[in-house]
Protein backbone atom coordinates (compact mmCIF):
# COMPACT_ATOMS: atom_id res chain seq x y z
CA UNK A 1 0.00 0.00 0.00
CA UNK A 2 1.16 3.49 -1.14
CA UNK A 3 1.45 5.42 2.18
CA UNK A 4 2.88 8.41 1.45
CA UNK A 5 2.73 11.26 3.29
CA UNK A 6 1.45 14.06 1.30
CA UNK A 7 1.63 17.19 3.28
CA UNK A 8 2.36 18.37 7.28
CA UNK A 9 0.37 21.14 8.64
CA UNK A 10 1.02 22.99 11.62
CA UNK A 11 -2.98 23.87 12.81
CA UNK A 12 -3.69 26.90 14.95
CA UNK A 13 -4.52 24.82 17.95
CA UNK A 14 -0.62 23.87 18.18
CA UNK A 15 -1.64 19.96 16.81
CA UNK A 16 0.30 18.74 13.43
CA UNK A 17 -2.09 17.13 10.77
CA UNK A 18 -0.45 14.67 8.08
CA UNK A 19 -2.46 14.14 4.95
CA UNK A 20 -1.57 10.52 3.72
CA UNK A 21 -1.84 9.33 0.10
CA UNK A 22 -3.11 5.65 1.05
CA UNK A 23 -3.88 4.79 -2.59
CA UNK A 24 -3.90 1.80 -3.85
CA UNK A 25 -4.04 0.19 -7.16
CA UNK A 26 -6.68 -2.60 -8.04
CA UNK A 27 -6.29 -3.19 -11.96
CA UNK A 28 -4.22 -2.60 -14.61
CA UNK A 29 -5.12 1.13 -15.20
CA UNK A 30 -6.97 1.81 -12.06
CA UNK A 31 -6.94 2.97 -8.38
CA UNK A 32 -9.21 3.18 -5.29
CA UNK A 33 -7.83 6.75 -4.30
CA UNK A 34 -8.12 7.14 -0.73
CA UNK A 35 -7.01 10.60 1.19
CA UNK A 36 -6.04 9.98 5.08
CA UNK A 37 -5.97 12.42 7.37
CA UNK A 38 -4.48 11.83 11.20
CA UNK A 39 -3.22 14.04 13.98
CA UNK A 40 -2.35 13.03 17.42
CA UNK A 41 -3.88 14.68 20.46
CA UNK A 42 -1.61 14.38 24.08
CA UNK A 43 -4.22 14.13 26.87
CA UNK A 44 -3.25 17.07 28.60
CA UNK A 45 -4.94 18.56 31.96
CA UNK A 46 -4.36 21.82 30.38
CA UNK A 47 -6.56 21.29 27.23
CA UNK A 48 -9.78 21.59 29.31
CA UNK A 49 -10.32 25.25 29.30
CA UNK A 50 -14.25 25.05 28.58
CA UNK A 51 -15.05 22.06 30.68
CA UNK A 52 -12.95 21.75 33.86
CA UNK A 53 -12.15 18.77 35.02
CA UNK A 54 -11.15 17.18 38.58
CA UNK A 55 -7.90 15.56 39.10
CA UNK A 56 -10.30 12.17 39.48
CA UNK A 57 -11.54 12.50 36.53
CA UNK A 58 -8.94 13.32 34.69
CA UNK A 59 -7.26 10.24 36.35
CA UNK A 60 -9.78 8.32 34.81
CA UNK A 61 -9.47 10.03 31.65
CA UNK A 62 -5.74 9.30 31.30
CA UNK A 63 -6.79 5.49 32.47
CA UNK A 64 -9.04 5.11 29.71
CA UNK A 65 -7.44 6.97 26.98
CA UNK A 66 -3.79 6.85 27.87
CA UNK A 67 -1.46 9.58 26.82
CA UNK A 68 -2.98 10.29 23.20
CA UNK A 69 -5.75 9.55 21.11
CA UNK A 70 -5.52 9.93 17.74
CA UNK A 71 -7.97 11.73 15.15
CA UNK A 72 -8.52 10.02 11.98
CA UNK A 73 -10.36 10.58 8.60
CA UNK A 74 -10.61 8.86 5.23
CA UNK A 75 -11.86 9.97 1.79
CA UNK A 76 -12.11 7.13 -0.48
CA UNK A 77 -13.16 7.30 -4.57
CA UNK A 78 -13.48 4.16 -5.68
CA UNK A 79 -12.47 3.14 -9.90
CA UNK A 80 -10.52 6.11 -10.94
CA UNK A 81 -7.97 5.60 -14.04
CA UNK A 82 -4.70 6.50 -13.65
CA UNK A 83 -4.58 9.19 -15.51
CA UNK A 84 -7.31 10.97 -13.28
CA UNK A 85 -5.69 9.78 -10.33
CA UNK A 86 -3.37 13.15 -8.84
CA UNK A 87 -6.28 15.37 -9.80
CA UNK A 88 -8.82 13.22 -7.70
CA UNK A 89 -6.48 13.00 -4.86
CA UNK A 90 -5.69 16.66 -4.85
CA UNK A 91 -9.60 17.37 -5.19
CA UNK A 92 -10.18 14.97 -1.86
CA UNK A 93 -7.32 17.55 -0.29
CA UNK A 94 -8.66 20.28 -1.23
CA UNK A 95 -12.05 19.52 0.08
CA UNK A 96 -11.20 18.44 3.38
CA UNK A 97 -8.75 21.34 4.45
CA UNK A 98 -11.59 23.88 2.90
CA UNK A 99 -14.47 21.93 5.05
CA UNK A 100 -12.46 20.39 7.72
CA UNK A 101 -9.66 21.93 8.77
CA UNK A 102 -11.28 25.24 10.13
CA UNK A 103 -12.83 22.94 12.48
CA UNK A 104 -9.87 20.59 13.67
CA UNK A 105 -7.75 23.70 14.23
CA UNK A 106 -10.39 25.24 16.39
CA UNK A 107 -8.88 25.45 19.77
CA UNK A 108 -11.96 24.14 21.62
CA UNK A 109 -11.32 20.86 19.44
CA UNK A 110 -8.45 18.68 20.76
CA UNK A 111 -10.40 19.10 24.25
CA UNK A 112 -13.80 17.92 22.61
CA UNK A 113 -12.41 14.77 20.69
CA UNK A 114 -10.49 13.81 23.91
CA UNK A 115 -14.10 13.71 26.04
CA UNK A 116 -16.35 12.41 23.06
CA UNK A 117 -13.56 9.71 22.71
CA UNK A 118 -13.56 9.46 26.55
CA UNK A 119 -17.26 8.66 26.50
CA UNK A 120 -17.67 6.32 23.75
CA UNK A 121 -15.11 3.98 25.77
CA UNK A 122 -16.66 4.10 28.80
CA UNK A 123 -20.42 3.47 27.09
CA UNK A 124 -18.75 0.56 25.45
CA UNK A 125 -17.22 -0.98 28.72
CA UNK A 126 -20.33 -0.21 30.52
CA UNK A 127 -22.39 -1.98 27.61
CA UNK A 128 -20.30 -5.01 27.82
CA UNK A 129 -20.04 -5.49 31.41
Amino acid sequence: MNNIIFKTMELENGLTLEIRDESRKIGEDAYVVIMGARMEIQVQKDLFAAQAVSDTKFADILEILGDDILYEYKSERNMIMAKEKDAVFESQVDTFVKNMVPYISKSIFPEKMILKEYRERVEKKNKYK
